[in-house]
């Protein structure tokens, strides 16, 4: 691989079934790489604070509460604030690695990134599940509150970890192109957000018992609006990862643009970072805006 990152001009082709491991040392590129990391500077005291929030409650609650007690969007919350921290420090690392020409630093750094990107969607995607189940299957959600529904989610976020993982060690591997797996699995998650935000906009729309409308509950209102506010989040990440692959086809014997392209729409990623801590927050009673906790 190193080989390969050595002598981009006789093994482009292969180079560009790695993305990530792409050698930029533009000074455009490093701009973009370098912005991205003040705005997650910016954004650290609010995860920060999430993490914090968490820890007192931690405290208060017990050492084993988070493994049996806290629930679901909760924990899922949490795992996505350590991916942002997570890719905060894979950032750091992309950009020391290109700075000092440390090929291994900067795999390191483009790693920690694909799994911050596969694991931020997965677990968008049990957020969306888990809203979906309380509003349109509400007899199988409490189930799922109990004891047997808790061990199901930590092991699912265990394995949303692990998957994440085996995607990079696939990607390595195997030489499968980065914005493929890119596109499948931002296409299986669209697919599954906007089946989850019809059914529970027609759950809210839909007659209650007898045939009359009831007064709609305020939780499916914000089960609605989470589902809906992520969904759109990652409506506007498909589209841009869309376009970045169309450009870098457009023209694949230029590493400048696969790698200002492909950082440039890493912007596209920070509304998804933004979404689950400021719900949280709200639902914590930290943030009194918009008058009621989402």
């Amino acid at each position: 691989m190193l080989k390969q990152m050595e002598q981009p001009s006789n093994s482009s082709s292969n180079s560009f079934t790695h993305p990530l491991f792409l050698y930029c040392f533009a000074p455009e590129i490093i701009s973009v790489v370098i912005s991205l990391l003040v705005v997650y500077v910016l954004l650290l005291p609010l995860f920060l604070y999430v993490v914090a929030v968490g820890y007192q409650r931690w405290r208060k609650d017990g050492f084993m509460a988070p493994f049996t007690t806290w629930s679901h969007i909760d924990i899922l919350t949490y795992n996505v604030v350590f991916l942002d921290l997570f890719n905060m420090l894979g950032n750091l690392f992309y950009l020391f690695g290109t700075i000092t020409e440390n090929g291994c630093v900067q795999k390191a750094g483009s790693g920690m990134f694909g799994i911050f990107f596969s694991g931020q969607t997965l677990f968008h995607l049990l957020t969306c599940m888990e809203r979906y189940l309380a509003v349109v299957h509400p007899v199988f959600y409490l189930r799922l509150k109990g004891s047997a529904g808790v061990r199901v989610r930590n092991i699912t976020v265990g394995c949303v970890w692990l998957v994440s993982i085996l995607i990079m060690v696939l990607i390595v591997k195997t030489m499968i192109p980065f914005a493929l797996i890119n596109v499948l699995l931002l296409s299986f998650t669209s697919v599954a957000f906007v089946f989850c935000s019809l059914s529970v906009l027609c759950a809210l729309i839909g007659p209650g018992p007898g045939g009359t409308r009831d007064r709609v509950d305020q939780s499916k209102k914000r089960a609605l609006l989470t589902i809906v506010i992520i969904t759109g989040t990652l409506i506007l990440r498909f589209m841009a990862n869309m376009i970045t692959t169309i450009i870098q086809n457009v023209a694949p014997d230029s590493e400048y643009v696969y790698c200002l392209t492909g950082w440039s729409s890493v912007w596209f990623l920070v509304p998804s970072s933004l979404v689950l801590p400021l719900l949280f927050l709200q639902r914590a009673g930290k943030l009194d805006v918009c008058g009621a906790k989402v």
